[in-house]
């Protein structure tokens, strides 16, 4: 864990995920957003089917030991141009552009729908070579059961090193079809891709309308029996089946009313006031999460174990950190959906 936190936190902690948390980092007012003249393109027949890869030749491994292999040689094998640095009018202004938008129908990317950008960005947004190999990936590791949920691929840059990832709701919230947005610019590093497309994963599998089915009624983070017997949050009630219902019992019902008292019902001027405040919640209980991020909220704290989960060995430590790992392992969906991810790297590795 620590030789991953050394190389990826970084990124990963300007990296955000879904839009119910979006004024934290995305906020509505940021260049990011996208205007009625970026609107999202109607699905239609898709267009671009992607090139079948060769059989690869496989790494001999045992168990977890093939992921340090795996991620080695998946450099290599999705190593890239590098891209033209930002003009100077752009570089460090923290500009964030949604470029161009891709309908996705049945896992396959449509046309393209390219958005208004300055002339400085549309060098990346005209690689189309880039954004299809970036989805190639992404299809590779994601199998059907969860590509099922996105029907918007958007291509966006910050700039490198800054937000890698996110993924959203769809119109009006709709948590049956969500948008994943990658940084073409951050696709530069596939190993980090790979950790960020895990933690956007995480997102996908334990917030979707399978975990908390759709509604009109905002719940916020606060419990009540009359209305939510199980577990309340701003996707709606959760199913007593659910992952985050059973996280929130194991993890978070000692703990919820606290950080909503220390973190999210406090008032704050900017995104850093309010990291200022996830980052002594951490602070004050480092052996409760795996990383800063995590003590963000529930969400963002079952996504990046889930990452964990997915990409590093098993922990045997105590720390509550590592049970929330560990949680993972108890559905055995979960650990052949592990299987599956790690496989799609590998098998993507000629």
């Amino acid at each position: 864990m620590k030789k991953f936190l050394q190389i990826f936190l970084p990124l990963l902690l300007t990296s955000f995920a879904c839009r119910a948390m979006q004024t934290d980092v995305r906020p509505t007012d940021s260049l990011a957003t996208e205007s009625a003249s970026q609107s999202a393109p109607e699905a239609g027949e898709p267009t671009y089917t992607p090139t079948p890869r060769p059989t690869p030749h496989p790494i001999t491994c045992a168990a977890d030991a093939c992921l340090d292999a795996c991620l080695t040689r998946i450099n290599r094998a999705l190593e890239t141009q590098p891209f033209d640095p930002l003009s100077e009018a752009y570089a460090g202004t923290g500009a964030n552009l949604n470029l161009t938008n891709y309908p996705v129908v049945g896992g396959v990317l449509g046309e393209a729908d390219d958005l208004y950008v300055p002339s400085d960005f549309r060098t990346y947004q005209e690689d189309r070579a880039a954004h299809q190999r970036i989805w190639e990936y992404l299809q590779g590791l994601l199998p059907p059961a969860q590509m099922k949920w996105i029907d918007k691929f958007t291509i966006f840059t910050d700039g490198p090193g800054n937000w890698a990832a996110w993924v959203s709701e769809g119109r009006d919230d709709d948590r049956s079809n969500w948008t994943l947005a990658m940084d073409v610019l951050d696709s530069e590093n596939p190993e980090t891709l790979t950790y960020v497309l895990a933690h956007e994963l995480g997102h996908l599998v334990t917030m979707n309308t399978d975990q908390a089915p759709q509604t009109d009624i905002y719940l916020g983070w606060y419990q009540n029996e009359k209305f939510c017997a199980t577990f309340a949050s701003p996707i709606g009630c959760s199913n007593s089946d659910s992952y985050i219902y059973s996280f929130y019992t194991r993890f978070w019902a000692d703990i919820l009313t606290e950080w909503q008292n220390d973190v999210d019902q406090v008032r704050v001027n900017s995104p850093e006031e309010h990291r200022a405040l996830v980052d002594a919640f951490y602070e004050k209980y480092p052996e409760q999460f795996v990383d800063y991020y995590a003590a963000t909220n529930m969400y963002e704290d079952m996504a990046e174990s889930f990452m964990y989960f997915m990409l590093n060995p098993k922990p045997t430590g105590k720390d509550i950190g590592d049970q929330k790992i560990r949680f993972y392992y108890d559905f055995s969906e979960m650990v052949a959906l592990r299987q599956q991810f790690i496989q799609g790297v590998c098998s993507y590795v000629q």
